[in-house]
């Protein structure tokens, strides 16, 4: 592993991931149970619908207007740049930017023919990738997609020169070389070390830019900070941007040399979640995920241009626990307790149980439920109050008769829960967090920061608890290597900084076995490892829900897979 190897941040927000509706005061009392309402399915009947789509054959469809919701305005469009690294920003990118591989429903990769004439395995000692590029492939400038297309987004990403404001370093830092092979469109990749997962690069997750927006240090990190490149190499373009409207327009690439998309342009509109419901029933908006809000489900059950469909969801929440060295929860025994004394059942069912009968919680931080490898682990810091009461009493922190919180040498023990200030959407879930910890003896203190500051203080370690929400991959191993490596000179998004020499070797070994049985075993151990060091609270995997028109074919909940942009199309009716 490089040392001092930088990687960005996927998290998806602050506390409760995707608006989490908590209705059931039962459960904030602490007795678990859902409240009655609208019910979408439970795991097990998710745990093999890997998509939902309404698929039908192109030639059926025809063209429509398609307006797609995102949820901001991005400080920077360039997905690969520390600032422009937002889940929901694939959706906008995967229209024009290539993609050498694609994920199926089945979490597998395979090429991406509009790019590649082939990628393989020639050589593995050293490990050498040979990509042959489809020579059709060309920006929408008309230059060729070539080998140095390759070369300068490798040299943007792999940590070697800081002036890079790169989200993630990760596989890229594990290239030795890119070069030229027989032709402008072979490009030799050399690496210094195996890299299992190889797909990964140059794909949906790390895609590939145009050569001017790698250039340079500063054409990288600021050269899209306006809004997304109007240099395209995919089936669509870039044709209009405006950041005071809140609305991008990708229209038809001319130059396109793939299957004719059967939309003549797909229009993305800002559109907060709280906003999103009413956006569907007035027909403002095509298309949009549930976020696991119970009202908007109901309603969209009597909407009558509105779909509902489903399938397994590719992220997961929890509650990061800050350990950094000289910190309150940087005691293992400390934080063991309270992790065993905070019961994820009861967020499980107060964020999805009115929605989803019998939620249980996601129990692996790399294989979700539904995914060939999940084991459940979370039997290793299982909920225990008595146990942890003792655990905390064996650790010192003694609860004086009369007292309401336990002290340690004269200290309180009073953990700070970082979260925006005046967020509604998780005021209930903080309410919760802050019962279960009085019921620990421990006291819960609301660090309520304007949005703008939050980032900052989560990177200062400024807090003890906060919520979390990760999206996952197809690519467990590289995608979270950044979570939850432990490096002493970059954080990562590892913000606890949480983590062991044996997980990092863990992560080394997984990341150089190809066998993929192999691999997975490795990723699971990790998956131990890190609740057996309280690394943090895991809740639940959101419902993987969308809305939308009735009409609209090949889309939906895509589970793990990549959308086809091509496909997309309308219904005659």
């Amino acid at each position: 592993m490089v040392s001092g190897r930088k990687f960005g941040r996927r998290k998806l927000g602050p506390a409760a991931l995707i608006g989490s509706v908590l209705a059931a005061a039962a459960v904030l009392a602490g007795c678990g149970g859902a409240a009655s309402g609208p019910q979408l399915h439970n795991s097990n009947q998710l745990a093999h619908k890997q998509e939902d789509i309404n698929p039908a054959p192109v030639s059926t469809l025809v063209d429509g207007k398609f307006v797609w919701p995102i949820p901001t305005w991005w400080p920077n469009w360039n997905f690969n740049e520390v600032d422009g690294t937002n889940s929901a920003q694939p959706d906008v990118y995967g229209s024009y930017l290539p993609s050498f591989f694609t994920i199926q429903p089945d979490t597998s990769a395979v090429i991406n023919h509009d790019y590649l004439d082939s990628a393989t395995i020639t050589s593995t000692n050293p490990q050498v990738v040979t990509y042959n590029i489809n020579p059709k492939a060309k920006w929408s400038n008309g230059d060729p997609l070539i080998w140095s297309d390759l070369k300068a987004q490798w040299q943007a990403l792999n940590g070697t020169n800081p002036a890079y404001e790169a989200a993630e370093t990760n596989g890229y830092d594990d290239i030795a070389s890119v070069t030229q092979g027989t032709s402008p469109t072979q490009a030799i990749v050399t690496f210094s070390k195996p890299l299992a997962e190889w797909q990964y690069l140059f794909s949906r997750n790390s895609p590939l830019y145009p050569p001017s927006v790698n250039a340079t240090p500063q054409s990288f990190n600021t050269s899209l900070s306006g809004g997304p490149s109007t240099i395209s190499a995919g089936p669509f373009v870039i044709t209009s941007i405006n950041k005071d409207q809140g609305t991008i327009i990708a229209t038809r690439n001319p130059q396109w040399w793939g299957a004719k998309p059967v939309l003549s342009r797909i229009i993305y509109q800002v559109v907060s979640k709280a906003n999103r419901g009413d956006a569907m029933a007035n027909g403002e908006i095509t298309e949009t995920a549930l976020y696991a809000n119970a009202d908007v489900y109901k309603r969209a059950q009597k909407m009558p241009n509105v779909a509902i469909r489903e399938s397994i969801a590719k992220n997961f929440n929890d509650y990061c626990l800050n350990g950094r060295p000289g910190d309150l929860l940087s005691d293992l025994k400390l934080r063991t307790a309270i992790v065993t004394g905070i019961d994820g059942n009861e967020f499980t069912k107060a964020g999805i149980g009115s929605i989803e009968p019998n939620p249980t919680p996601v129990g692996n931080h790399l294989y979700l439920p539904g995914t060939k490898y999940h084991e459940d682990h979370s039997g290793l810091t299982a909920f225990n109050l008595a146990k942890a009461q003792s655990e905390l009493d064996a650790d010192g922190w003694k609860l004086a008769p009369g007292k309401q919180y336990r002290t340690k040498n004269g200290q309180e023990l009073d953990l700070s829960f970082l979260d925006y200030a005046d967020n509604p959407a998780d005021a209930e879930s903080n309410k919760l967090m802050f019962s279960q910890l009085a019921r620990l003896g421990a006291k819960g203190t609301l660090e309520g920061v304007p949005e703008a500051q939050y980032d900052s203080l989560l990177d200062k370690g400024q807090w003890d608890i906060t919520g979390c929400g990760w999206p996952l991959s197809a690519f467990p191993i590289s995608f979270m290597e950044t979570t939850y490596y432990l490096d002493p000179h970059s954080m990562g998004q590892n913000f606890g900084q949480i983590g062991s020499s044996e997980i990092n070797k863990l992560f080394d070994e997984a990341n150089a076995t190809f066998d993929p049985d192999k691999r997975a075993q490795l990723g699971n151990q990790i998956d131990q490892d890190l609740w057996n060091l309280a690394q943090d609270i895991v809740t639940y995997q959101s419902p993987g829900v969308v809305l939308v028109d009735k009409n609209v074919a090949n889309f939906g909940a895509f589970g793990f897979a990549d959308v086809d942009y091509t496909k997309i199309g309308f219904t005659k009716s």
